[in-house]
């Protein structure tokens, strides 16, 4: 990438978010995570996020409230579920929610910074 997309992960699991983040990071995403709703909010007012990675079983937030919430603090953002749920239920959920689409958690970390590519453009 020439110019680093900002982007931020929504994942309550410390290790996947770790793990996300330093691949993506070392792929020329410029990445910031948060795991809560009040991390959400901290963080996209700082940042600005471009494209946002939002796991859909949060501990304290339905996927559509944080899709809601997202849509309102990084208006333009594109938003992306990230799940390990089964892909025909996932893709329902982001055409109910109307994301740019998903992506599911088996696949790679070196697939995710490509199929963040295809989805940012």
């Amino acid at each position: 990438m020439t110019d680093s997309v900002r982007l931020l992960v929504v994942e309550d699991d410390v290790m996947q978010s770790e793990l996300v983040e330093r691949a993506l990071g070392r792929d020329g995403f410029e990445v910031r995570a948060a795991a809560t709703l009040d991390d959400i909010r901290r963080v996209t007012a700082g940042f600005a996020p471009q494209l946002v990675l939002v796991d859909v079983n949060l501990p304290d937030v339905t996927s559509e409230q944080a899709v809601t919430l997202l849509r309102e603090l990084a208006p333009g953002a594109r938003l992306v579920l990230y799940s390990a749920w089964e892909e025909s239920k996932l893709r329902k959920l982001a055409r109910e929610l109307g994301t740019e689409g998903f992506i599911s958690k088996s696949e790679s970390v070196f697939a995710i910074g490509g199929r963040l590519r295809e989805l940012y453009r």
